[in-house]
């Protein structure tokens, strides 16, 4: 993130925020004083503190640059041909380079939370709280972020620096990379301490709760037992049950119902970017990736339709009738009507058709299945969506609980949970289906670890589409079954073998060309 020059300019520019972070946790660009004179206050403290989660909805990381580079460069996404830079996309093609903005960007967003974080966690014992319990919240929540961004950085770039102070970050332009075992056990002892101030419930959307460090412990834990092959499979398994035991944390009956503007709050959400819809416009919101151009760019609920499902993750769902995209001779998808037996999360992750407000435009069928999970209530009208977009859901701590018992050898536990999944699947908004059957009752479908493995993940694939999973699940599995990464591209996502690279090296993000040019002692990741 230039970080050195980066710190120099927070500290000049932060004075502007404080108003508005105390009054709503929303996607709107902040700014915090750096100064010790400026955290006098609880009401200070307060307000850095929702300061350091904004980064993380923002253009940098999961607004744009984190959630394009993880979901293209995976085989569950492919850019749009009708994208202007269809021929050149890098994070799609995994030909990006340690100068390459979408390499940097995920960087500098999360070094400045962790920046932020610090801020506050020197800070805020300085500060004299009537309500004592609140400030060790604020402390709490300020590990959370810092836990998180680390968390995210590791699992992208390897081994990063570890800023733990102020003083850490003024002196960037000399720190090496720290080991990812190291920070993982920093990251550790910060969540097992923030877990114990933090509130059940989180006191405003968008702010870290117990079940929020605890299922971010899960994550951890399951990425150290995966990718690193730790031995860690049981802590993994403690810390998602955690979640799945905490009565305020639950499924929704329905599944489209946890995405709606409507439902911000729900009780399957469990941490999550909040956007209020309020601000900007629809290029600069998350959910103009998915919204498709030849309905009115920018006007009549249109966008850059940056991300489009690759054949196989269409294709991939479970149906009564099989669902294969076919098209007519205009080039538009042929058949509409069978996705309506497959599986409910297929029928409202994608739509194949839409209305534009343009009447030039009128109703069309689409040339490919465009995402249609993250639902504003404009419909991408005229304004940025209203759609909060979820880093956890109590869904991916029964399916984290559910990979670690079959891990364990308890594969019979892990079918009994991903089965809930497809049980809710199949109520769909009200109306039984057929599919998914419940795994287990169909011919091959073995309960043994290996078989187990692959429903799991699978799983995953159809939970948590486009959420931002998929790439790294990818690269875990490369570690459990060397070779899963790149053959899963390769079958998967064919462009991206014919035209990219699919190198192994490209499992991992490079680290950030400006940051070894002020730095030095910054090593590159090999293949670079």
């Amino acid at each position: 993130m230039l970080m050195t020059k980066r710190l120099a300019l927070a500290t000049l520019a932060l004075s502007f925020v404080v108003a508005g972070c105390r009054e709503m946790l929303t996607e709107t660009p902040k700014n915090f004083i750096t100064t010790d004179a400026y955290y006098r206050t609880p009401a200070d403290i307060e307000a850095a503190t929702l300061a350091t989660y904004q980064p993380l909805g923002q253009a940098d990381v999961w607004r744009r640059w984190l959630l394009w580079d993880t979901e293209m460069a995976s085989d569950m996404t492919r850019i749009n041909p009708d994208e202007p830079n269809f021929g050149t996309y890098h994070p799609g093609l995994l030909l990006w380079t340690p100068m390459d903005g979408s390499m940097t960007s995920p960087w500098n967003g999360l070094y400045t939370s962790i920046y932020r974080s610090n801020l506050v966690l020197e800070n805020a014992p300085k500060v004299t709280f009537i309500d004592t319990k609140y400030q060790k919240q604020l402390i709490a929540e300020a590990k959370f972020v810092r836990a998180y961004d680390y968390l995210m950085l590791t699992k992208a770039y390897d081994d990063v620096p570890l800023l733990l102070t102020l003083d850490d970050h003024a002196n960037t332009a000399s720190k090496s990379r720290t080991p990812v075992e190291q920070i993982h056990q920093q990251l550790i002892k910060d969540l097992t301490e923030a877990e114990a101030d933090l509130p059940d419930a989180p006191t405003q959307l968008g702010r870290a709760s117990k079940a929020a460090a605890e299922i971010l412990l899960a994550d951890l834990y399951q990425w150290r037992s995966s990718f690193l092959k730790k031995p860690e499979w049981q802590e993994t398994s403690t810390w998602a049950k955690k979640v799945i035991d905490n009565p305020r944390w639950g499924l929704t009956d329905d599944y489209l119902a946890q995405y709606l503007p409507a439902n911000k709050g729900n009780k399957e959400v469990i941490f999550m970017n909040v956007s209020s819809g309020l601000d900007g416009r629809s290029s600069t919101d998350p959910n103009c990736n998915w919204l498709p151009r030849e309905l009115g760019f920018n006007q009549a609920g249109g966008c850059e339709v940056v991300g489009q499902p690759t054949r196989w993750q269409y294709e991939s769902y479970l149906c009564s009738t099989p669902d294969p995209l076919t098209f007519n001779a205009s080039g538009r998808i042929a058949d509409t009507t069978k996705i309506k037996t497959c599986d409910y999360r297929k029928q409202v992750t994608y739509r194949l058709g839409g209305c534009s407000t343009s009447a030039s435009i009128g109703c069309i069928v689409f040339k490919w299945p465009n995402l249609n999970k993250f639902r504003p209530t404009n419909r991408g009208v005229g304004g940025p969506s209203d759609v909060d977009f979820p880093l956890y859901r109590y869904a991916e701590a029964l399916l984290i609980y559910a990979e670690a018992q079959n891990e364990l050898g308890n594969p019979a536990v892990a079918v009994g949970v991903l089965n809930q999944l497809r049980a809710r699947a199949r109520k769909g908004s009200g109306t039984a289906l057929p599919e998914p059957h419940a795994y287990g009752t169909q011919p091959g479908e073995a309960i043994d670890v290996a078989s187990v493995r692959s429903a799991v993940f699978q799983e995953r694939n159809w939970e948590l589409a486009h959420e931002g999973k998929r790439w790294f699940d990818q690269i875990r599995r490369n570690s459990l079954e060397p070779g899963y990464w790149k053959s899963t591209l390769v079958q998967h996502d064919p462009e991206t073998a014919t035209r990219g690279d699919v190198s192994e090296f490209r499992m991992r993000f490079p680290i950030p060309g400006p940051e070894r040019t002020l730095n030095p002692n910054l090593t590159q990741n090999p293949g670079y």
